[in-house]
């Protein structure tokens, strides 16, 4: 498995990963009325912006296969998702993936990343060194809206 920046090339893939990670990785958590809202919020056109506006890596095994991806807000400081396809779950991927996105952070000179968990990811990021600082809702469309946890982890400075 390598980590690498994505291209446009993986916005099909990058989709396809979001909408099965959402649909079987977040069904313990949450109704299926939320999940559905959910995943029908993206298609492979949305991430095209995010290319050049963010910091999106995908993690692509031996076959080509995108396994995941993360994508990054630098000027906040802020991971907006780290998906994996369930597919590759409990293989790596998604430790992988933070942490190419907190080497990028430290690599910016950002001190401190936060971001927003589903209630299914709490104990990978806690297990990552990420602290739960409190609760919030996600608005989803259609009346949804799933409950989060905003969790930050200070991160080393690299020496100047």
């Amino acid at each position: 498995m390598r980590i690498r920046r994505a291209t446009a090339a993986d916005c099909a893939p990058m989709w396809a990963v979001h909408t099965r990670a959402i649909r079987h990785g977040c069904a313990s958590h949450y109704a299926p009325g939320d999940i559905a809202a959910w995943s029908g919020r993206m298609t492979p056109e949305s991430y095209a912006e995010p290319l050049f506006t963010r910091t999106l890596l995908v993690a692509e095994v031996d076959d080509g296969r995108v396994a995941g991806f993360a994508q990054f807000e630098p000027g906040e400081g802020v991971i907006e998702g780290v998906y994996v396809d369930p597919d590759f779950m409990r293989q790596g991927v998604g430790r992988a993936l933070v942490a190419a996105v907190e080497d990028e952070a430290v690599r910016l000179g950002i001190e401190r990343i936060s971001l927003d968990a589903s209630l299914n990811a709490v104990p990978f990021y806690s297990a990552l060194g990420y602290a739960i600082e409190g609760d919030l809702r996600h608005p989803l469309g259609g009346g949804h809206s799933i409950g989060c946890k905003l969790m930050s982890k200070r991160l080393r400075a690299e020496p100047a």
